[in-house]
């Protein structure tokens, strides 16, 4: 999988800079599309994730839009690509 993180982060309190680096490390350590999925469920499960990210998934990509930023000028944050 390749990861490429297209926008930088805007760091405005701690909560959402350590789930930040959660989600990174979700997507680094994840071996195949399966576990990512399963991880990044785990992961809206564990945290307050929906409240700060949203996520989703195309054809051959996961995308992840931070909502701050999404509300005021629809970028995408990270697209990995199979």
């Amino acid at each position: 999988m390749n990861v490429t993180i297209e926008h930088p982060f805007c760091p405005y309190c701690s909560e959402v800079t350590n789930l930040y680096f959660r989600i990174i490390n979700t997507l680094l350590f994840s071996k195949d599309e399966n576990e990512l999925r399963t991880s990044m469920e785990s992961l809206k499960k564990e945290t307050r994730l929906d409240e700060y990210f949203t996520f989703g998934y195309g054809a051959h990509h996961l995308w992840i839009y931070h909502k701050k930023n999404k509300i005021k000028s629809d970028i995408e944050l990270i697209n990995i690509n199979d």
